[in-house]
């Protein structure tokens, strides 16, 4: 019974993969839903659940590209038990602890990546993916901590309409 949210999130990463991307894909920036995914879980859950959980995402994103499987794993797992470790000794109480650590995830993620696929235009690609990604996935990172800290809730959003 403690594994269904686990494979909801999945299952919800692999519609995102599959159908949501190109829909949700502005100007050079997409969502690096998978990194998300995997620092919420290192934030709030244990090392183990972490590790697999990271696992797991890596293996649904680095599918399409099975020559990048091995790199996705690494930089999936690694950072996720890095921000897992930093957040049981560190208060992450406030919300700009959260995604300052969150961001730091997302720039090695996509930076690694890039490094792997494109290493010739590495700054070049830094100006125009990297970083346009990582502000657009820190938004949706806003917004789901708004969500779990309860100052964005079904019933204010009502009021407010």
């Amino acid at each position: 019974m403690r594994f269904i949210p686990y494979i909801l999130y999945l299952f919800l990463l692999a519609l995102y993969l599959t159908i949501l991307r190109d829909i949700t894909y502005i100007c050079g920036a997409q969502i690096d839903l998978a990194v998300l995914m995997a620092a919420l879980v290192a934030l709030y859950k244990s090392e183990m659940t972490t590790f697999w959980f990271a696992v797991c995402i890596a293996i649904i994103s680095g599918t399409p590209l099975l020559d990048l499987l091995p790199w996705e794993m690494i930089i999936l797992v690694i950072p996720a038990l890095i921000v897992n470790q930093i957040s049981a000794r560190i208060n992450l109480e406030s919300l700009t602890s959260r995604l300052i650590l969150v961001a730091g995830y997302l720039l090695i993620h996509q930076a690694v990546l890039t490094l792997i696929v494109a290493g010739n235009d590495f700054f070049i690609l830094l100006y125009k993916s990297i970083l346009p990604t990582m502000v657009y996935s820190l938004v949706i990172g806003w917004l789901i901590f708004q969500i779990l800290d309860g100052r964005i809730t079904w019933k204010k959003t009502k009021a407010l309409f």
